[in-house]
């Protein structure tokens, strides 16, 4: 396919027009963006200066035990751990992988968080208007585990955008969220790297810096 995206900032610029006119009346000090890191926040960083809201970072990461590729879960800003109790079941995970599996990750959270925001504090998210970005919504696990993240900060609105998103995953989304935004909506995407000329790794000193 043709890369439809000259990099993440591009795509959040594109992304931003369409998520600007349902944050009208939200204004005001109403609204957090959230860059789905690292990935996210560089598409998060064009929305928020758009709207001048102020940017902040959900961090989450995959499950996985030992000598299994595939995650078995996903665990968020310090929210309960998300399973895929289809995996778990199928590959015979033990209850101490997992519990090891889940220590792992919160500390890895943790310390990217702690890395990312530089002694701040997180941005407070009751009552007001949460938008989650990501540059590509393809991932069931991260995707719902940083929802349920987010959600547990009680935001009266949650919004969840992206450049791309599969288009199977979106329909399922749509019930977890208020709105869904999302520029591309492929019927069977598989990475989101494809879509965009330049995308390069975020490095943890660049996340700290768009943040």
């Amino acid at each position: 396919m043709t890369a439809r995206f000259p990099d993440r900032s591009i795509a959040g610029h594109q992304l931003a027009l369409a998520v600007v006119p349902l944050l009208d009346g939200h204004a005001d000090g109403g609204v957090v963006v959230l860059g789905l890191a690292p990935g996210g926040l560089p598409v998060a960083a064009e929305i928020a200066g758009a709207v001048d809201a102020p940017l902040d970072a959900t961090v989450v990461s995959h499950l996985k035990v030992p000598c299994h590729d595939r995650p078995v879960g996903a665990i968020a800003d310090g929210a309960p751990p998300l399973f895929d109790r289809d995996t778990l079941r199928n590959l015979g995970v033990t209850p101490a992988e997992v519990a090891a599996s889940v220590q792992r990750e919160r500390a890895e959270v943790h310390r990217r968080e702690s890395l990312y925001r530089r002694g701040r504090d997180r941005v407070p998210l009751r009552g007001r208007t949460a938008v989650l970005v990501s540059d590509g919504l393809i991932d069931p696990l991260t995707t719902r585990a940083a929802v349920l993240a987010v959600a547990g900060h009680q935001p009266k609105r949650i919004l969840l955008a992206a450049p791309l998103c599969d288009a199977r995953l979106a329909a399922d989304l749509r019930q977890d969220v208020d709105a869904l935004v999302c520029l591309h909506l492929p019927r069977y995407a598989h990475a989101a790297g494809p879509w965009y000329e330049n995308f390069h790794e975020i490095t943890d000193r660049e996340a700290a810096a768009l943040l």
